[in-house]
């Protein structure tokens, strides 16, 4: 089964829609669960998927970076203003949640999509 660790900074009730829709599953794909600094075993690393939230203006920040170079699947809602309309966000994130299951097989580390955008973008990180 998939985890899906969301972090803290998403509203209460955005965590309580997705696990109600999750609920309905005839057979557990996946399980969300809030993540705030919890313990992650290693195993889990490679079923689990990571939702944060990134107020960075510009680019993607170093530590949600690190986190996709340390074999962490991130997927990054990206908020440009740090005045959060609840409603906007709930609905951001219902419009891209297909998208993020959709990837959740992906190879692929490091995906992005904008606080009220309608896009899951995989994000290309440049080596030094």
């Amino acid at each position: 089964m998939m985890k899906i660790y969301i972090d803290s900074n998403y509203p209460r009730p955005v965590l309580k829609i997705l696990e109600d829709v999750h609920n309905l599953q005839k057979q557990k794909k996946y399980e969300i669960e809030r993540w705030e600094d919890n313990e992650i075993n290693e195993n889990d690393l490679k079923d689990s998927i990571f939702l944060v939230v990134d107020f960075q203006k510009k680019g993607i920040s170093i530590p949600i970076i690190k986190q996709s170079e340390e074999g962490y699947k991130t997927i990054v809602c990206r908020v440009m203003d740090e005045k959060i309309d609840r409603f906007e966000f709930a609905m951001t994130v219902l419009r891209v949640w297909p998208h993020i299951i959709e990837k959740s097989d992906s190879k692929d580390k490091l995906f992005s999509f904008n606080y009220g955008g309608k896009k899951l973008r995989g994000v290309k990180i440049k080596n030094e």
